[in-house]
């Protein structure tokens, strides 16, 4: 199987473009946040879900969206800090995709995979909590082995810039990487580590900031 992953476009139409011409290439599409910019700050209007100085952004993801269904590949859009709310994400799914709007452990192309809408805390939306951490930690005890565990940070000490943006108290994925050990951690969030990949243990860990880059699973 071959997933195109792509994370933090930040509405740069080259990354998109980019995107939309290696669909045809592959399976599936994952993208793992960080789509829009100004979008994600604290809106005046919490109904409307994002800061009006993002409207454009919020158009363009809509658009793009709609581009990549079109395709008719199944894909998964998970939130960075950047991104929008819940109630101007929902919308947005689309026949063939799927908005990781909620932490979830479900099956997804042949896959099984677990889905975390939450970045360690950054001063933008979709922040990660020590309570939930624990929550997560207590919820999927014993669940059945991971093949793709989404998310739009990566976990600490792993293509994280050094871990110099994680304090010494900062919740991070890490412990649940530690405890599902999936096959494949997928993020982005850190722009320096973009386009990298590396090892916990038997994880592989794929940093797709600031890019499009093509996994090939084998059967």
């Amino acid at each position: 199987m071959r997933i195109l992953i792509g994370s933090d476009y930040h509405c740069h139409p080259g990354l998109q473009v980019k995107a939309l011409d290696l669909l045809p290439e592959v399976d599936a599409y994952i993208n793992c946040g960080d789509f829009c910019s100004r979008a994600g700050a604290n809106p005046p209007d919490p109904e409307l879900g994002y800061h009006p100085k993002g409207h454009h952004e919020v158009q363009q993801l809509q658009s793009f969206l709609q581009e990549v269904d079109e395709r008719g590949k199944p894909w998964v859009f998970v939130p960075g800090n950047h991104d929008p709310l819940p109630n101007a994400l929902e919308p947005l799914g689309g026949q063939h995709g799927y908005m990781g709007l909620q932490s979830q452990s479900l099956q997804w192309s042949g896959l099984h995979i677990v889905v975390i809408p939450w970045t360690p805390p950054c001063g933008w939306n979709w922040t990660l909590t020590k309570t939930h951490l624990q929550e997560l930690l207590r919820e999927w005890q014993g669940i059945p082995p991971v093949d793709l565990l989404i998310t739009h940070a990566p976990p600490l000490g792993m293509l994280d810039e050094n871990s110099r943006w994680y304090g010494r108290k900062t919740p991070t994925l890490r412990p649940l990487v530690d405890l599902l050990q999936p096959r494949y951690y997928l993020c982005g969030h850190m722009h320096q580590d973009g386009g990298k990949q590396g090892h916990l243990g038997q994880t592989t860990v794929i940093n797709a900031a600031l890019h499009n880059l093509i996994l090939e699973i084998p059967d």
